[in-house]
């Protein structure tokens, strides 16, 4: 009978599905990816999610019998003991036991966890945050979620839900947030805030080129076409963008006064979007808001594993999991 050396990794997005298969030296041997395609409903999801995972399997030519456990992540807040999905917003999930139906589909022991939590663990164990003690992973996109790493340990909190860096308040008469409250975070340097403050100023009759890539429907504005503006030298998206960084800047500086991390990763689409120049422009912020003795400690990084966070942070604390659990060694 073949060992069981390989995990699965799962991330589960609101536009797509990657699965990928690390082997026991968490070195990836085989991936997958689908579009999530939420407007199906959920079980349609459910199905290609186990369907990306059969083609990063065939990727691999790993057969499931060499599988040893399962991890999944999702964006939104989720209780890793029971497996259940508490709300996932972007998926239209609420109170699903994702767990539940891996073990009975899959077969193979499974584990869940929040996106930013898992990829905030990979940057720590494998990517830009690798020998870092106490580490605060930052991932900014549609909206802001984070990670929290002490002592070596990820911090969970008592709910196993800490790392909600998105929804600390800078101003609570501020614009409102997604959450529905006022001022957080989210609200003034996500993807979504700055969306909003650009058609904001096209509403105002400002002149910017974003103007012709924005659908009268449209939510958002992609990332891809921010960068573009931004490369450009659009005015509009450049003093968004910084005003944006800016707003960073103030939050992950009061964060760094309370956690006094020695690293922070910062990764998410918004930040593989614009690169250094964006992370230059969140640092300038950070060291004004930090105090001086903490800044000049920390290192501040842009994340290392791109889209391969999700699943590699996955997996490995699906081992981890598994290990304590003390049905085999990590």
């Amino acid at each position: 009978m073949p060992k069981k050396n390989y995990t699965i990794g799962i991330d589960v997005g609101g536009t797509k599905i990657l699965a990928a298969i690390l082997d026991q030296d968490q070195n990836i041997v085989g991936r997958a990816k689908k579009k999530t395609r939420v407007e199906e409903g959920v079980e349609a999801v459910l199905v290609r999610i186990v369907d990306t995972v059969n083609e990063a399997l065939a990727a691999s030519k790993v057969a499931l019998d060499q599988v040893r456990t399962v991890g999944i992540c999702v964006p939104g807040p989720a209780e890793p003991d029971t497996g259940v999905i508490i709300e996932a917003p972007n998926l239209g999930w609420r109170n699903l036991n994702i767990i539940e139906f891996l073990v009975k589909t899959i077969g193979r022991p499974a584990y869940l966890s929040n996106d930013v939590t898992a990829g905030t663990w990979a940057e720590f164990s494998m990517g830009a945050g690798r020998g870092a003690r106490n580490l605060l992973g930052v991932f900014i996109g549609t909206g802001i979620g984070g990670g929290i790493i002490i002592d070596g340990q990820l911090y969970e909190g008592s709910g196993r839900q800490a790392g909600e860096i998105g929804h600390i308040c800078l101003n609570p008469h501020g614009p409102v947030c997604g959450c529905g409250r006022h001022g957080c975070l989210e609200a003034y340097a996500s993807r979504t805030a700055m969306t909003r403050d650009i058609k904001a100023a096209l509403d105002r009759g400002i002149k910017s080129s974003i103007t012709k890539e924005i659908d009268e429907d449209d939510r958002q504005i992609r990332s891809r076409q921010l960068r573009q503006a931004f490369l450009d030298g659009d005015k509009v998206v450049t003093d968004v963008v910084k005003q944006a960084a800016y707003f960073l800047g103030i939050g992950l500086g009061s964060l760094a006064n309370v956690l006094n991390p020695d690293c922070i990763v910062l990764g998410g689409g918004v930040v593989e979007a614009f690169g250094d120049a964006y992370v230059k422009q969140v640092n300038s912020s950070f060291k004004r808001f930090a105090f001086q003795s903490v800044y000049d400690k920390i290192k501040l990084v842009q994340a290392g594993l791109g889209d391969d966070a999700g699943v590699v942070g996955a997996a490995l604390i699906a081992r981890r999991k598994h290990a304590a659990a003390g049905k085999d060694q990590a």
